[in-house]
């Protein structure tokens, strides 16, 4: 999960993530964030920066890239 901080406060997210979690900023960087309890964690940011949560150790590839289609299918979207 990523989120962005718009006013700069202390940010409280239930996560949803079962076990321990990961947090780091948006150069991988670990970011300091507190255990609220019942899958809850709170992280301090300024306006603007971003934190990404993940389950401890989950290092996901977070490129943006076209996929292969797994079967044929119809055409979708605004005609050509």
């Amino acid at each position: 999960m990523r989120l962005v901080s718009e006013a700069g406060e202390p940010c409280v997210v239930r996560h949803g993530i079962a076990g321990t979690v990961d947090v780091r900023d948006g150069r991988g960087r670990p970011l300091r964030h507190e255990d609220a309890g019942d899958g809850t964690i709170r992280i301090t940011l300024r306006k603007g920066d971003s934190a990404l949560v993940t389950a401890k150790g989950d290092r996901p590839d977070l490129n943006i890239e076209p996929v292969t289609a797994n079967a044929p299918a119809a055409r979708w979207g605004l005609p050509v």
